[in-house]
């Protein structure tokens, strides 16, 4: 499972899984997985597997406030290996409400961290009799645990993926839908990087016409604004509108008015968001 990963299965799925896989390998009783809360106030079962009964259950809350010696032992990040858990000074005090009622006489409770930070514990847990956990149950257990963390790690991923996805299609959709033409330019060469529909319809072109494209050459002859120019411009105006003409590929001169902005991309990359919008010669005045 480690090599190949989780694809196509939820979180839930791929922590049953685990559960499930260790009861059976271990030929244990109860294999259960216990998420810290916020502040570390408490421990929620996320899911326990009963091998006798081949079922997953989920539900039983443990407070730190009742269990303090055992949430301190997690805290430290070391596995709890207790091969009498009524005993154990780190389990002794589950007797009663936990242990006693499910039959449990040894546990080993393996933390789960995820970039460092614990998240919460794998506990593997026998019913009846039983000697001393093997070097080979205490390691296997841990490497459960660490499946779990690569479970979760995963998980955050796909989550930062699919947020990224959102994000890029909310930007294209507002790019797209924007009512002005948009132009994102290299803000070092000027060449156009991209262009939204309304800049298509503005300059008369196709974006893979646009594409690669000075921005100077749009310009009208004798107006050959650069990119330079115009960041010089609107920042000198305080973002103020730069006035210009802009020509079609049919030859039609458009009077235009710029706001121009610099953005600057990961690794220190810079472009320049030109917005045009077309003007009204007698309202705009020259």
């Amino acid at each position: 499972m480690a090599r190949r990963g989780f694809p196509g299965n939820s979180l839930d799925e791929t922590l049953r899984q685990l559960t499930a896989a260790t009861g059976r390998m271990l030929n244990i009783e109860r294999v259960s997985l216990w998420g810290l809360t916020a502040e570390h106030a408490s421990l929620e079962c996320i899911d326990l597997y009963e091998l006798s009964r081949d079922r997953h259950s989920i539900g039983i809350t443990l407070h730190a406030a009742r269990y303090p010696d055992y949430f301190r032992a997690l805290e430290r990040g070391e596995p709890i290996v207790a091969d009498d858990a009524m005993k154990h000074p780190t389990t002794q005090a589950f007797t009663e409400d936990y242990l006693l009622m499910n039959g449990i006489s040894a546990l080993i409770g393996s933390p789960i961290h995820v970039n460092g930070e614990l998240q919460g514990v794998l506990c593997v847990e026998q019913v009846g009799p039983h000697s001393a956990w093997t070097s080979v149950q205490r390691l296997f257990a841990h490497s459960v645990a660490s499946l779990v963390s690569l479970a979760l790690v995963q998980h955050q991923l796909h989550l930062i993926e699919e947020e990224l996805r959102d994000a890029n299609s909310l930007r294209q959709a507002l790019f797209a839908g924007a009512r002005d033409a948009i132009l994102i330019s290299d803000a070092r060469t000027g060449h156009i990087l991209d262009a939204n529909p309304q800049a298509e319809r503005l300059f008369g072109r196709q974006l893979q016409q646009l594409l690669g494209v000075l921005q100077s050459e749009l310009h009208a002859a004798g107006d050959g604004l650069d990119i330079r120019q115009l960041l010089t411009l609107a920042k000198a105006d305080a973002g103020e509108a730069v006035h210009s003409d802009v020509v079609k590929l049919d030859g039609t001169v458009i009077p235009v008015e710029i706001v121009g902005q610099e953005v600057q991309l990961e690794k220190g990359r810079k472009v320049v968001q030109g917005v045009f919008r077309p003007r009204s010669v007698d309202a705009g005045g020259d």
